[in-house]
Formats: structure tokens, C-alpha cells, sequence
């Protein structure tokens, strides 16, 4: 069975790359901000070119009288993909990358992701993975827990609690990968999905984040340096390509599919830890790394009516 790197998976890819610069970035700055204003932030920059983007075409898609209205039940699946996401998931993950550190916090998102999108992938959207998308996943998992021991040196006191946050973030973001997908097989529009899943994040983090300056002024903004915030949008610039490349990587393959190749930030993370911060990686930390890589190649067997079916299905989305 030969590799078969489809459209949808080389999308992932790109999502995984873009994840890692999100990763490095937030990594200093996570401490420095409180979780929320943090997850408000990140999304910031994907909103405002999404929005300009469908503004440009008279955002006819959200006017109810316009036939090329989405409908009330996709715009509700829009805006509980960006809850789901935007408020729950990266609010865990802020607060995942305080309580475990970089590597605990990574490695649990995409464990949560991967099982997260083979489940829903099987249940929810009736798109089993194929036996090499199964046994390829296991590997990657096995392959993240040996990442996970791998931080065993110096894990923080709260690291167990950091663990369970960041599993809960990656099956948050599993979950709105699986409710972008509904969009994306009945409606595929890029920044359309991207400007209403933006809507269901920011405006629950903005009242949060409104609700509690006012019961306590300066307990989310008081103190924040600029610097810090910079920082913050910068890897939003880089969350916002990570979240088109999933929209568009759920339009051309299944959930399980994209959750297993994005999982390859956990190696782009390991070579940009070593190449920018000098780290060394440990043993189990190589050998974690390596399974990944492994895990990742074997998914992508297909047998030749494996790699038709999904050609035929971008087709038919086009």
C-alpha cells in the first residue's frame, strides 16, 4: 500500500506548522497574562481578516433574507465550534501551559485531539478511519506518552492538573474540527466559517472578560505590558493560518485524518526547541518523537480505492 498524501492532509500539515510557531510563541508570554485575555487575544488578528474578508462581499451569507443565507442551523454550528474552541479549548490550554509547561501541555492537546477526532469522527459524522488511520494513531500516541515521560526532570508541582487541561483542550479543538467539517461538506466557505466560529469565541470571552474588570477593575488588564501583548497577537497571526489550513483540511478529508497529521506540531515543536532554544531532547523524548513520525507515514496507507473514495468527495465539495 503506497503513501497517499491527500489535499486534506497536506492542510493539516501546514495547521501543525503554524501550531508550532503558536507553541514557541506562547511559551513566554503565557505566564505573563491572564488565560483569558490571552484566548481573547490569539484571536483577534483571525477575526479581523476573516470579517474583512466577508464584509468586502456584504457578509450575505449572514443576512437571513439573502439566498445565499447559510441558515439558521449552520450559523449555530459556527458559533458552538468557536465556543467550544476559542473560550473552553484555549482558555485550558493557557491555562495547561502554566500548570504542566511546554511539553506536558503539547503533548496532552494532541492526545486529546487525536482520540477526540476518532471518536467523533466514528460516532458523530459516520466516517470510521481506515485500519492504517486506527494503527497509525495508536503509534502516535504511544509516541506522545513517551514525549510525556520525557518531561519527568522537571515537571511543576500542578503538572497533573496542566495534563488534564490540556487533554480537555484537545478534545475541545477535535470537537470543533468535527462541527467545522458539518459546515464545510454543506457550505465550504473559508472565511465565512472562520468569521462566524470567531464570533461564538470572542464575544463569551469578551463579556468574561468585561464582567470581571467590573467586579474587580484590573484584575484581567491591570499590569499588562505591551510587549506582552505584541507577543500574544503575533501568535494569533499564526493561529489564524493554522485555523483556515483546518477549515480547509476538513473539507477534503475526515476529522480522525486531520487530527492524527496535525499531531506532527509535537515533532515540529521538539525541532524548534532544539534548533531555536538550544534544548537537548532526552532519550525518551527522541524515541517519542520518532514514533510519531512513524505513526504519522503509516495513516497515510492507502489502498488504491481508499485513495479514490476521498478524490471523488473533494470533488463533489467543489
Amino acid at each position: 500500500m503506497p503513501i497517499a498524501l491527500g489535499r486534506g492532509e497536506r492542510w493539516a500539515l501546514l495547521a501543525a506548522a503554524s501550531y508550532t510557531v503558536v507553541n514557541i510563541t506562547l511559551r513566554a508570554a503565557a505566564p505573563e497574562i491572564d488565560p483569558v485575555l490571552g484566548a481573547f487575544l490569539r484571536q483577534v488578528p483571525v477575526a479581523v481578516i476573516a470579517w474583512l474578508v466577508v464584509l468586502r462581499s456584504g457578509a450575505v451569507e449572514f443576512r437571513p433574507g439573502h439566498p445565499a443565507f447559510l441558515g439558521r442551523d449552520l450559523l449555530w454550528v459556527l458559533l458552538a465550534s468557536g465556543a467550544v474552541s476559542l473560550v473552553v479549548g484555549n482558555i485550558a490550554y493557557q491555562l495547561a501551559l502554566v500548570t504542566a509547561g511546554l511539553g506536558v501541555s503539547v503533548s496532552g492537546i494532541q492526545a486529546g485531539s487525536v482520540l477526540g477526532g476518532l471518536v467523533l469522527s466514528t460516532i458523530s459524522l459516520r466516517e470510521p478511519p481506515t485500519r492504517a488511520q486506527g494503527l497509525g494513531a495508536a503509534i502516535v500516541l504511544a509516541g506522545l506518552a513517551a514525549i510525556g515521560a520525557a518531561q519527568t526532570s522537571g515537571l511543576l508541582p500542578l503538572w497533573y492538573v496542566g495534563l488534564l487541561l490540556a487533554i480537555t483542550a484537545g478534545s475541545c479543538y477535535a470537537a470543533a474540527n468535527a462541527l467545522t467539517r458539518v459546515v464545510q461538506k454543506r457550505r465550504p466557505l473559508l472565511f465565512v466559517t472562520l468569521a462566524g466560529s470567531s464570533v461564538g469565541g470572542l464575544v463569551p470571552l469578551g463579556l468574561l472578560i468585561g464582567g470581571r474588570e467590573l467586579l474587580e477593575p484590573g484584575s484581567v488588564l491591570g499590569g499588562l505590558a505591551p510587549t506582552t501583548v505584541g507577543v500574544v497577537l503575533a501568535a494569533g497571526l499564526a493561529n489564524a493560518l493554522a485555523l483556515a489550513s483546518l477549515a480547509l483540511a476538513v473539507r477534503y478529508t475526515t476529522v480522525a485524518s486531520t487530527n492524527v497529521v496535525s499531531a506532527a506540531a509535537i515533532v515540529f515543536s521538539f525541532v524548534g526547541s532544539v534548533v531555536i532554544f538550544r534544548e537537548v531532547g532526552s532519550p525518551p523524548m527522541v524515541a517519542g518523537v520518532a514514533l510519531v513520525v512513524i505513526g504519522l507515514v503509516v495513516a497515510q496507507l492507502r489502498r488504491p480505492s481508499e485513495r479514490e473514495a476521498p478524490a471523488a468527495g473533494a470533488a463533489r465539495e467543489r
